[in-house]
């Protein structure tokens, strides 16, 4: 059966679409490449991101788009600001093996505006390094609340790849979150999960720290809330949700992100307790 590329990106290609011609597109920009000289992501039309999928450990395109799809339905129960992912089919024309190629991708539509980078902010404004960088930061664009809520769901999610070109700035205010695919530990084997890895918590690219030190600065020096209220039994709740609105992760594998899911918001909880501690002695 043939498939009905749509080469047009518009907001209503980007809801009904399902396959996308960037044949005659130039998508081959960027710094960050993934095999065949496609750029891992690619901002089209100044409005839509795209990502060509990796495979998994089982040769599945999966995990991104089920991982994106999760953090955004957890994100949506909590009134969050996140990225809305589809998964599509693309064909490309990749310059080094000078033909045509086909592969699986997700998309977002999230940026009605020009996105600025956290790479391009350090860069522009002068700020510092690590902590002073985020003190800068956040007192330049007033977006300590939602810096929290970036940092919690890292958390949560254990991501390993919130870097400067996933991270940014649109019409000074915080981007949407958006590039969590590489998160609860998406490159192990389903038969390699266990216990330990719940307790694992990698560092954080943006900032060189681990998620829970830099979570932790944040709510005791920038901002000592998040955008909404934080409730342990209310993002317990919202995992189950999220979890039963994606469907596709294996049976061993639902079973891991829900009990390190759970692990991660008692301990986040614990953090958010003693900055709380630590505000009152400090009035």
């Amino acid at each position: 059966m043939s498939k009905n590329y749509i080469s047009d990106f518009t907001y209503e290609n980007f809801m009904k679409g399902e396959y996308f011609d960037l044949t005659n597109t130039m998508y081959h920009g960027g710094t960050t490449f993934s095999s065949g000289a496609l750029p891992k992501w690619d901002l089209l039309n100044r409005t839509f991101m795209i990502k060509r999928c990796g495979t998994d450990s089982d040769g599945s395109f999966l995990t991104d788009y089920l991982n994106e799809t999760l953090v955004y339905a957890f994100c949506h129960l909590l009134k969050i600001n996140c990225a809305y992912y589809r998964f599509v089919l693309i064909k490309y024309f990749d310059m080094e093996l000078n033909t045509v190629i086909e592969c699986p991708a997700v998309i977002t539509e999230i940026f009605p505006g020009e996105l600025i980078y956290y790479r391009d902010i350090r860069r522009i404004y002068n700020l510092g390094s690590i902590n002073d960088q985020i003190i800068d930061f956040t007192d330049r664009f007033k977006v300590g609340s939602h810096l929290n809520d970036l940092l919690l769901i890292d958390y949560i999610f254990n991501q390993q790849d919130r870097h400067s070109k996933n991270f940014g700035m649109v019409g000074g205010r915080l981007s949407p979150i958006y590039d969590s695919g590489s998160c609860l530990f998406y490159h192990i084997p389903d038969k390699l999960l266990n216990d330990q890895l719940i307790k694992d918590i990698p560092r954080h690219k943006t900032f060189g720290k681990r998620q829970d030190e830099l979570l932790e600065f944040s709510l005791k020096y920038i901002e000592p809330e998040f955008s909404f209220e934080f409730d342990e039994e209310l993002l317990k709740t919202s995992t189950d949700k999220a979890l039963d609105i994606v469907t596709g992760y294996s049976g061993i594998r639902l079973d891991f992100i829900r009990r390190l899911m759970k692990a991660r918001i008692v301990n986040a909880g614990q953090i958010y307790a003693k900055t709380r501690r630590l505000a009152r002695v400090c009035r």
